[in-house]
């Protein structure tokens, strides 16, 4: 019971920071584009052996669980890639720095299944075959997505306002416009007419079919007689009015005098 008690003791003793873990990890973006270079990066507390990456993608289940196994082996003083995945195996390469407890992964031409969880399993260093170290694993998210550029179209309505400014006119202009339209209107009018009036040019000839009746000389000296006596009476009936007048004036004189 005593050896129990002992061992139990000693075992809370024990420093459990020592125990193999992975401390930190990187990645050096958040987020990518097909076509991109993703970098990953885990870091133990102390030498390591092996290094799994497991990847991962819910939202493609076809592609399955794809793994890269990394070894250091002291024979070579160094790590090599053991086995690889045939879609990874082309743009695979180890990165990170040995000598730092460090395990790297960097994958190039990304594709939109790269995306999703890539696991870090790190197993501790162990000298013999025999023996197996600890083992601790770290989850990684990775993101690789087309990015969707949203175009905004905005259309802008212009709206014209026709802006009418109403000037008064004087009553003197309106009237003298009205004049001259109805003028300029008449003159049309006129000019249109006289274009539809022929008129004869001096340069025609006016030629008569009919024999043209020449009046007797007697008639017509007979005719000019009766002209003169009638010019002769007429001033002979003036002749007598103006007499009449002078003497009433004469005799009207003398009766205002005699009076």
């Amino acid at each position: 019971m005593i050896p129990l008690l002992i061992t139990i003791y000693v075992l809370s003793q024990i420093d459990l920071s020592n125990t193999f873990r992975i401390v930190s990890y990187t990645q050096n973006e958040q987020s990518f584009v097909p076509g991109q270079t993703l970098s990953l990066t885990c870091k133990s507390n102390s030498a390591w052996e092996f290094c799994l990456w497991k990847h991962t993608n819910s939202d493609y289940k076809e592609v399955g669980v794809r793994d890269c196994l990394m070894e250091w082996k002291r024979a070579k003083g160094g790590v090599s890639v053991e086995k690889c995945h045939a879609e990874l195996t082309d743009r695979v390469s180890i990165s990170g720095d040995y000598d730092n407890q460090e395990c790297g992964l960097t994958i190039t031409g990304l594709e939109v299944e790269d995306g999703g969880s890539w696991e870090c399993e790190m197993e501790e260093y162990k000298f013999g075959d025999w023996a197996s170290g600890s083992k601790h694993s770290q989850n990684i998210s990775v993101s690789v997505e087309y990015k969707t550029t949203t175009t905004l179209q905005t259309t802008t309505k212009t709206e014209t306002t026709e802006k009418f400014i109403e000037y008064e006119v004087p009553k003197d202009d309106v009237a003298g416009d009205m004049i001259d339209e109805e003028t300029d209107e008449a003159e049309v009018y006129i000019e249109d007419r006289i274009d539809d009036i022929t008129v004869p040019t001096t340069d025609q000839t006016v030629f008569y079919d009919d024999d043209i009746e020449a009046l007797p000389i007697e008639d017509k000296e007979a005719a000019e007689g009766s002209s003169t006596g009638l010019i002769v009476g007429v001033l002979v009936t003036i002749s007598a009015l103006v007499v009449a007048v002078i003497v009433g004036g004469v005799f009207w004189t003398n009766k205002r005098r005699s009076l």
